[in-house]
């Protein structure tokens, strides 16, 4: 397994995380605002993991209805959540499925849903790379099946009689870089393949090796 320090890795995507968590709107309205149950919203925002500053972004929602939130009910209601939101399996969980963490794990049970989010994260970035890759794979085939027709389109057309010497002079040009396109088409399927087999390798590696199942 990777090790990510903390300054540099889990930390990074603690910031970029808390940003995005805490901006997200609440969607809360008027009717939702008057009968809020505090400790539940509390609950419910630490089971997602955001950050403590998300009782701004419903502070604001429901100034537009003159209703405050009731912060004592909503910061235990969401130190609960986070009780659930801090095991380790969630950790790897949310990593496997490239969601953010926002730094709001503390005490004895900080590391171990740091490691299980690590190694999630491993997975999920060594799936993208490697869908990214087929991706590159399937357009590089997808032109060079195209190249091939456009090449026996213009192969057709030079067996024409009584074709004009300019046509002809343009569709051999033609033919020329079009076989030219081929050969990189045909390097880079190549190398994209290869490519493909070596990373498909690096995740079911790295799945097998995770101490959490998938």
């Amino acid at each position: 397994m990777k090790t990510f320090p903390k300054s540099l890795g889990v930390w990074a995507l603690s910031v970029a995380a808390a940003a995005a968590l805490s901006a997200c709107a609440t969607g809360m309205g008027k009717d939702e605002c008057v009968v809020a149950d505090w400790r539940t919203i509390g609950f419910e925002d630490g089971l997602h993991g955001y950050p403590a500053d998300r009782i701004g972004v419903h502070r604001v929602a429901c100034a537009k209805h003159q209703v405050a939130p009731n912060l004592a009910a909503y910061t235990e209601g969401r130190q609960r959540g986070l009780v659930e939101y801090c095991q380790p399996k969630n950790g790897f969980r949310v990593g496997l499925y490239g969601g953010g963490y926002a730094n709001v794990c503390s005490g004895p049970t900080e590391q171990s849903f740091v490691n299980g989010y690590q190694w999630g994260r491993q997975i999920y970035e060594a799936r993208g790379e490697l869908n990214n890759n087929q991706a590159r794979l399937r357009n590089a085939r997808d032109g060079l099946a195209k190249t091939d027709s456009a090449i026996a389109s213009a192969t057709a057309e030079l067996l024409l009689p009584h074709l004009p010497k300019e046509r002809r002079i343009f569709l051999a040009q033609e033919l020329v870089q079009m076989g030219q396109e081929r050969s990189e088409f045909i390097s880079r399927i190549e190398h994209l393949t290869a490519r493909s087999q070596q990373l498909a390798v690096n995740v079911k590696q790295l799945e097998r090796q995770s101490p959490y199942p998938l």
